[in-house]
């Protein structure tokens, strides 16, 4: 699946999907790294578009409107470079730990250095 979809501004994302063995029925809409970071209007824009997105394909694929998760890493927790929110269709309650899970080790790995990650560093 590769559908683009045409903002308010005339610029442009795209719904991809993601084929991952541990996380199963994942999608990213991302906001192309060639036109810069998205305006506020255009995230909240995509925003909508990816729930509305993310009900739809929930239904089609598991049964249930409402069985998805979506996530958005601002610029200072993403690992890629590009605005992008994730879509992860979940059928059940064990799905969601499971995807949790799975997260959790990914950024371990990623604090730690062991995983690319473009992240800026910030100090507290």
């Amino acid at each position: 699946m590769n559908k683009e979809f045409n903002l308010a501004t005339g610029k442009h994302c795209r719904l991809l999907r993601i084929r991952r063995e541990l996380i199963p029925n994942y999608y990213i809409l991302a906001f192309p790294v060639n036109q810069g970071e998205p305006t506020a209007n255009e995230v909240t824009e995509m925003l909508n578009l990816g729930t509305s997105h993310a009900q739809n394909l929930a239904f089609e694929n598991v049964g249930d409107a409402e069985a998805f998760s979506i996530l958005y890493s601002g610029y200072s927790s993403r690992r890629e470079k590009g605005w992008h929110i994730h879509i992860v269709l979940l059928g059940s309650r064990w799905k969601k730990a499971w995807l949790y899970m799975i997260l959790s080790g990914k950024n371990i790995v990623q604090a730690i250095g062991l995983r690319k990650d473009d992240a800026p560093r910030i100090c507290s």
